[in-house]
């Protein structure tokens, strides 16, 4: 359309008048082919510790799987080897962390089947801990975790290029 109007007349400002002409048309947004996308809104940002924290698995690798925690407020991550993601197994792992740092009063996580069992969300409700979830399919709205998944993964294949366990490399990234 720019291009047409372009080859018949000119006037500084052209291009943008006809995106605003086109943006207001009720028929060109009718037929459009992608729809907008609403905005993104961030989470409200935290106060102190254990406010929220969000959770997720990263693996396998090598076999194993982990539990990545990371408190929003000072985004301290926590990682637990695992070779198992059940919901049980979970549970288990939480309440050692809790046990050890204290109930969050917020814990998002994604749609894993672990997350959403009923066991888990018992667990949930008998300490206190207000358990949400990202919407389906879209796991950037749990950002925190996701984002520390894959630079885990990232970091721990580069470590275990040279020689070395994997809590030889998991350690080695946490000191850094």
């Amino acid at each position: 359309m720019k291009a047409i109007a372009r080859s018949f007349v000119y006037w500084p400002g052209l291009d943008d008048e006809i995106v605003n002409f086109v943006k207001d048309c009720r028929h060109c947004a009718s037929v459009a082919w992608c729809p907008p996308k609403a905005e993104p809104e961030s989470w409200h940002p935290t106060t102190a510790p254990w406010q929220r924290v969000h959770a997720d698995y990263a693996g396998p690798l090598d076999g194993e799987f982990f539990l990545l925690v990371i408190d929003a407020h000072i985004k301290w991550p926590e990682i637990f080897p695992t070779s198992k993601t059940t919901s049980s197994a979970t549970i288990w792992l939480m309440r050692k962390l809790f046990a050890n740092k204290g109930m969050p009063e917020l814990l998002m996580t994604d749609n894993g089947s672990q997350f959403k069992s009923a066991q888990f969300d018992d667990f949930c409700c008998k300490n206190g801990i207000r358990h949400t979830t990202t919407a389906p399919y879209y796991p950037q709205s749990n950002g925190q975790a996701e984002r520390f998944v894959y630079t885990v993964k990232r970091a721990m294949k580069k470590i275990q290029e040279g020689e070395g366990s994997i809590d030889e490399a998991l350690n080695d990234f946490l000191l850094t």
